[in-house]
């Protein structure tokens, strides 16, 4: 019997470069799903809730956000039937500088493994991180590449705008953040029940 089609939406937070401010660790998240529907309320009900208290951005970015909306946002997330898995690069602990670019296809190649790991069949959806096709594509074949044998994965790159799902990822990504590079774990403990799998790569 052939496997259940699962829903992904990938994001990141903080940068690939190393240097003075900008963290030591590189994170990214997936939000899985067996619907899409299934994330369709969280911004609108936690709008609700804030009753407008908070003056919010059309495109939702979480460290653009405040805090409070954020929190909120999480707190409709934990509510909902979803799995996150999250994959973490240590800089501090990098054996070697390769082409950024590069580098981050081999980091989605690692995230996308840890779902397909439960879930061998997964569409997954990549924020659009680079406007050029041909550093897209470069990205794709990299991935493909080193996904599982015996898994199916589509993949595509969208924007926010075209997937709203996206946003929740990038909340995730940045309660992570918060987690590991600034030592606040107030957000991440909002949604650490969801986390199915969480892996930190030096490579």
């Amino acid at each position: 019997m052939e496997k259940k089609l699962y829903y992904g939406f990938l994001d990141e937070s903080g940068f690939l470069e190393s240097g003075a401010g900008l963290g030591r660790f590189f994170i990214i998240s997936v939000i899985v799903v067996a619907q899409p529907q299934e994330l369709k309320h969280i911004f609108s009900n936690a709008r609700n809730k804030a009753c407008g208290k908070f003056q919010t951005h059309k495109v939702f970015k979480a460290n653009k956000e405040d805090k409070g909306f954020v929190r909120l946002v999480l707190q409709e997330l934990a509510k909902k039937d979803v799995e996150i898995f999250i994959s973490i690069r240590d800089k501090k602990l990098a054996k070697k500088e390769i082409d950024k670019n590069i580098f981050y296809a081999h980091l989605v190649s690692q995230a996308t493994n840890l779902v397909l790991s439960v879930h061998p069949r997964l569409e997954l959806v990549l924020h659009k991180r680079y406007t050029l096709p041909r550093i897209r594509n470069q990205i794709d074949t990299i991935i493909n590449q080193k996904v599982a044998k015996g898994t199916f994965l589509s993949l595509s790159h969208q924007t926010e705008i075209e997937r709203k799902e996206l946003e929740i990822a990038d909340a995730v990504a940045w309660a992570v953040f918060q987690k590991y590079n600034n030592k606040k774990e107030e957000f991440y403990a909002i949604i650490k029940n969801k986390i199915i799998k969480e892996n930190r790569t030096t490579a």
